[in-house]
Order: structure tokens, then sequence, then C-alpha cells
């Protein structure tokens, strides 16, 4: 550290940021509008004037960050026109909203996202209008190119080649199809779909030689590579690990111009205050750990990692065969460097690994300066001449077909993905911590054989083979530390769906999900649902239960089975249960060819079957074999029963009528109820509560919903019979724990009763 004091004060000023945002003081959140604020509660719609600044392309729909008329804060736009000027003035005429922290573990923080684009609020657009274009804009004036590059591409490669060198080089990931972008996921590879600091070094490289054979200057070639690196950052739309890359880039070629010697780890830690000090909620941002994770493996643990090894290497004492071996040891070793690393950075961010990375990114390694040198060479030919550069781009093409072959080969193989579930924060540390500290001793026996390297070859190879062993034994232990996931004795967690239902029940290593649907969120399954099963580790539903047909309970299951069927998730689910009612009815249609398609048995539920795991009993108590609930859907639910020790909970889906009056004689007292339906006020009688006297009444619901749940009347009810109420609309996810013979309930946003209307 003394010789990188940059690195010293990169890490002090973390560390103040971090400990100043615990303390409270609001670094980095971007200004609230009042005017907005007042907005975004009434839900209305009103005519919003501002100046574009920033503009970016999404996949649905258009994305313009618009700095308010007489406001001091910035407002996030949602388009669906994509020709607004960046520098324009224009009134807009939507709905504002305030983004939401995530209601389930694992969700999307919609928050932290708007944060780090600098708004506040964002307002969906229902009708734009261009007052004022303004005068000629450089921001403009490159989205207009890049567009221009991108259409021009599409007219040289196939759709889907087109779309990955559109993201490679231009940043523009709007225009990647859903199944690359998820092939590129689960090989490992998505680094690669993005203007990464690999794609603009050579890029920048590549223009200084130029610009040398040009008979250049070796200083003035140097800036004019650091000023064209710039403005190629700022052409592709100024991403975190572009903007981190540009300036590791303009500090590289300024210690050329002057003379000095470069070091990456000392450009790395100017980059990260540089970032930091314009905007600290870079530090909620998993794009900006994993860029700076990144290159922290490559240039700080790789070459403690590597050893003397490296300095062979640059020495040139390896010839012929014995080259080629180090290269591929090099390749591993470099891997090995960044999956230290990165690993607990995808368990934190994503909560699954890709197993089988290594040979597409050794693949890709290979071939990434062919692709990105011809791409760009074609690319440029074809703003001439469309046919010319269709000519240049064919080795392009050819080497992303093999990488595409390889991704799609690599993503079918069973079990590629592992779902491992986010550590906790004493696990992360624990694992920085183990690792730090090995890296240390490392170095400092590292540089102790570089002072002495008479003894170091007195102690020859079999000292540094027990280094190796003893970090690769000690590094297993780490993992295993990060990876540890304690299990349930018995849990209940109501998941905020907005206005439907989905309860994951765990026991053990036993896994159920009750119901998954919603009517008022859109992609509950694959928004919600999975994610939360994902964050908890959970790679397959040993079942999961449909109540009833009703869409408020069921399209998120249909969304996962989908999923699944088609090989988008690593998740598994072993069984799925369907009322008996619902047997050879059209409304089992949908459930029997997803789960055909996934390659999932359907069984069915009635009175007096049972599911026994572990300690955990779940009991049908509803509807009985014999009886039809077509047209009466809701009296038809499924009902369950759950015993685990001496704690049991109710399910009740959207009972209510005469089901209810016939589960009532066999129901027993539990301790945790699902308040059915919702919260109705039809449902979960006084003479039902009596029966049953929970302790504790989960209720799954929207808040403000259009059908007024839970109701006043049902409300009373509970707490005539003195039970805790937990609902989704304020506590967000809600989960029952048993510990020790005690339940413990934990809302995920609040511990408080919500609001009555």
């Amino acid at each position: 550290m003394r010789k990188r004091p940059m690195c010293l004060a990169c890490l002090g000023f973390m560390l103040v940021l971090v400990l100043l945002r615990i303390a409270g003081v609001p670094l980095g959140t971007p200004f609230s509008d009042p005017k907005y604020e007042k907005q975004a509660q009434q839900g209305s719609r009103v005519w919003i004037a501002g100046t574009i600044e920033t503009y970016e392309k999404k996949s649905s729909n258009n994305g313009y960050v618009l700095r308010g008329e007489g406001s001091k804060g910035k407002i996030y736009l949602l388009a669906k026109r994509g020709d607004l000027p960046v520098g324009a003035a224009v009134r807009v005429y939507g709905t504002v909203k305030k983004p939401e922290s995530p209601r389930n573990p694992g969700m999307f923080d919609e928050k932290t996202y708007y944060e780090g684009k600098g708004c506040a609020f964002y307002v969906i657009s229902e009708r734009e209008e261009v007052v004022d274009v303004g005068r000629w804009n450089l921001g403009e004036a490159l989205r207009l190119e890049r567009e221009r590059c991108c259409a021009v591409l599409k007219e040289m490669m196939p759709e889907e080649e087109a779309g990955v060198l559109s993201a490679m080089l231009l940043g523009e990931r709007s225009e990647l199809t859903e199944e690359t972008y998820l092939a590129y996921q689960q090989s490992g590879l998505l680094h690669l779909i993005s203007v990464s600091g690999m794609h603009l070094m050579l890029l920048g490289m590549a223009l200084r030689r130029l610009l040398m054979a040009l008979h250049l200057p070796k200083t003035p070639a140097s800036l004019a590579a650091a000023a064209g690196m710039v403005l190629y950052g700022m052409f592709t739309g100024s991403g975190t690990a572009t903007v981190r890359a540009v300036v590791m880039f303009a500090v590289r070629m300024g210690a050329v111009a002057v003379g000095r010697t470069y070091d990456s780890l000392s450009a790395l830690s100017l980059a990260a205050i540089l970032m930091l000090a314009e905007n600290p909620s870079y530090l909620e941002q998993s794009g900006f750990w994993l860029s700076f994770g990144a290159v922290t493996a490559i240039s700080g643990v790789y070459p403690v990692l590597a050893g003397e090894k490296a300095e062979r290497k640059r020495r040139g004492e390896k010839t012929g065969l014995e080259k080629l071996a180090a290269k591929g040891k090099e390749a591993a070793m470099v891997y090995l460097s960044l999956q230290l690393v990165m690993i607990p950075l995808q368990a934190w961010y994503f909560y699954e690994i890709p197993l089988f990375a290594f040979l597409p990114n050794l693949f890709a390694g290979a071939v990434m300066t062919a692709v990105l040198l011809t791409g760009a060479a074609g690319l440029l030919a074809g703003l001439a001449s469309v046919k010319a550069g269709s000519v240049v781009l064919l080795p392009t093409r050819f080497l992303l077909t093999l990488l595409r072959q390889m991704t799609a080969a690599v993503a079918q193989i069973p079990g590629n993905v592992w779902i491992c579930g986010q550590p906790e924060k004493w696990q992360m540390a624990g694992y920085g911590i183990i690792l730090t500290g090995l890296l240390v001793i490392l170095y400092v026996r590292k540089r102790k054989r570089e002072m002495n390297p008479d003894g170091a070859k007195r102690k020859g190879a079999q000292a540094r083979k027990r280094e190796r062993m003893l970090f690769g034994i000690t590094m297993f232990f780490a993992c295993v530390l990060l990876f540890y996931r304690p299990r349930e004795t018995f849990s209940i967690t109501a998941l905020d769906v907005g206005q439907g239902d989905s309860l994951v029940v765990e026991s053990g290593r036993f896994v159920m999900l009750n119901d998954g649907g919603s009517s008022s969120a859109s992609a509950v399954g694959e928004k919600r649902i999975l994610p939360y099963l994902k964050q908890r580790g959970i790679a397959a539903l040993d079942a999961v239960v449909v109540t009833h047909p009703d869409a408020d309970h069921t399209n998120g299951i249909l969304e996962l089975l989908e999923l699944i069927g088609e090989q988008k998730t690593a998740l598994r689910i072993r069984h799925l249960f369907l009322p008996v009612w619902m047997k050879g009815s059209e409304k089992e249609n949908p459930f029997i060819l997803a789960a055909q398609k996934a390659g999932i048995m359907v069984e069915y539920l009635k009175k007096g079957d049972e599911i026994r795991a572990g300690e955990l009993t779940v009991s049908v108590l509803h509807p009985g074999a014999g009886e039809d609930y077509t047209g009466e859907e809701n009296a038809g639910s499924v009902v369950l029963q759950l015993s685990c020790g001496a704690c049991r909970a109710l399910l009740t889906g959207d009972l209510e009528g005469s089901g209810e009056e016939e589960v009532l004689g066999a129901a027993e007292r539990c301790q945790i109820l699902k308040v059915a339906h919702h919260g109705s006020r039809n449902s979960t009688s006084e003479a039902f509560l009596n029966r049953i006297q929970p302790q504790i009444s989960l209720i799954s619901c929207a808040w403000p919903g259009r059908y007024g749940h839970p109701h006043r009347e049902l409300l009373e009810r509970l707490r005539a019979c003195k039970s805790h109420i937990y609902g989704t609309p304020v506590d967000g996810a809600v989960t029952v724990q048993l510990k020790r013979d005690r339940l413990a309930v934990h809302g995920y946003r609040s511990d408080v009763e919500f609001p009555v209307s």
C-alpha cells in the first residue's frame, strides 16, 4: 500500500462513504422534488415540462432522463416514442410514480436502479410534445450515429449475430434476442455482451497503433487515442464498466505520454474515486462491483497466484510445446483468479452460478480480439458500403456463430447452472477476509523468494507445492462458509404478489409452493416468485399445490412451468398437485400441457390425503372425493393443515361458503392461519375463527386495491379473537418461523399492522 497510495485513498474514501450512508447521510440520493412527490401520491395524470439529458433504448420502450422545468431534480421518462432528441425541451403527459424498494427478498430493486440514474421519480408517458429542439447537441449526434450503426449491422448480419455485435461494439443490448441473452448468461459469458474494459483496451490500442503507423509521434498518438476512447465511451452510452475502462485507459495513455510507469491497480482506484465522488449510489449498483471486481482479480489476484511463472513467461524461457502448455496454464490461472473474486459477487447479486463456464470463456478469450477488430473494421466498411462491410464481417459472423453454438450447447447441459442462494453479509465478509489473508501471505513469501533467490532454489518446488495445497484447502473451506445454508425446521412465507396468493413452505429439505398468482402484478412468476426461490437457494420444489384455478392463484405457477419447459431456469418442480374436482375438466388443460412439456408429474388432492416429509405432515382437509365445484371454484379450494411438532398452520386458498362449512368440522386449532380470499368479508367467519383460534393471521392482497381487501368486517373478527395480523401490503413478504418451539414473525418491509379503510 505504501507504493500504491491511490489504492489506500480509494479504500479510505469508500469506507467513509459506507459509514456516512449507515449514519443516514443521504449521499447519492437524488433530489426528491415535493411537486413530483405530491403527484406520485395522487397517482393522477399530469403534464410535465423539462429538457431531455440522456436517452437509452430498451427492449419494450424507450428511456429518457428528463431535467424538470423549474426543478432541481430529474425524472425518468418511459415512452413508446423513440425519436425525442437529446437536448430538446418537451412536454409529457403521463402518470408520475415513485420507485419502490423490493417487497420480497430477491426482487428487483427499482429504487436503487433509478437512483443510479439520478432520478427519484419516473413517469409512464401517454403523450409527448417537442416544444423546442434546441441547439446542436453532441449527445444527440452520437445517439443518431449509434442507431445508424445498429441498422447497418442488421443489414449485414443475421439478427442474432448483429444483436451480439451491437452489444459488444455499441453498448446496445436492446437488439439482443431473449434466447441469446439467456444463453450467454447461463454460459458465464454475460460480460462479453457489453462494452467492457477488454473491448475498449483493444480498440484504443488499435487506434493508437494506427495513428503511430500514420507517423504521428508517440505522445500525440497516445493522447489522441485517449480522447478517442472518451468519445467512444460517450457514443456507447457511458455504462458503468465503460466509464471505468475509459478512465483507466486515459491514465495508461497519460503515463505513456509523460514517460511514467502505468499501474493498473492505481488507475482502478482513481476510477473508483472519481465515479463515487460523482455518484455515491454506485456503491449499491451491481455493475460497479462486478466491473471493479473483475479488474481487481486480473490486476491484483492473478499476479500473486501466478508467482514466478509469470516472470519466466515474460523472460521467454519456454519454447515449443512447453510454451503452449504454459499458455494453457496461464489461461487457467487467469480464470481461477477471476472466479475467486466473481463467484461471491455472482452469488450475492444473481443467486446462481454457471458451473461449466470455463470452456466458453477459454474459447471467447482466444477469439475475442479477432471478433472485435474484424467487427469494428466491418462496421466502418459497412457505413461506406453494405456489400463491402458484409465481406469484411464474414470472419466475425463465423466466430460469433461458433460462440453461439457453444453457449447453446453449454446451456443444455443438465445442472449447468447452480442455484446457490444469496450469502449473508457475514459470509461475504468471512470469505473476503480469508481470501485477502491468503493473498497477503502468498505475496509476502513471493517477495522473500525474489529477495533471496538462492534460498528459494534450495527449498525447491516442494515448498511451492505445499503452498498451493494449503491455498486450495483453505479456499475450499472458505467456499463452504460462503455457501452454507442452514435448513429451516419449519417456516411459511407469504410472498407479496399484489392481489393474489403465493406461499412458500420449508421444512428441512422439503419445499412446497402453495399457489402462485396475481391479478395486479405482471409476470409474477418470473419477477417475484422465482427471484425469491433463487435468493433462498431453493433449486427444487418438492410440491406445487394449486388450490383452485383462479388466475390470481395460478398464473405465476404457469409461468414457472413454462420457464422450466423452455429451459430458461435451473429451477425444478417434482410434483404438481391439483384439486381432485379439476380432473378431466377444461380448467386442468393448461396445467397438464405445461407440466408435460416441463416433464413434471401431475397428481390430484382430496380429503384424507397426506404428504409426509421428516417432521412435517401436510394433511388435505378439503375438497372431498366425488364433489364438483365447477362454477364455485372458491368453495372448492384445497385446504391444507400443516403439522410440525406442536405447531399447526392452516392454508385455505379462497375458501368460503359451503366449503368453509365442510372444513369446520375437520380443522383443528392452529397457531397460523392464511386468511382465505385475501381478507374478504364473506370468508373466515366468526364460527370458523372460534374453531381455529389462530395466534397469527396472514393476509395476502393489494393495497389499495379495487376490491377493498382486507375488508373491515373481517379484520374486526380477527381482532376479536386476539389474532396478530400481518399483511403483505405494508409488511411485504411475511415469514413465520418455528425457532425452538417458539414462533418468530418477520415482515420484509415492516413489522406493523397495515391501515384499514
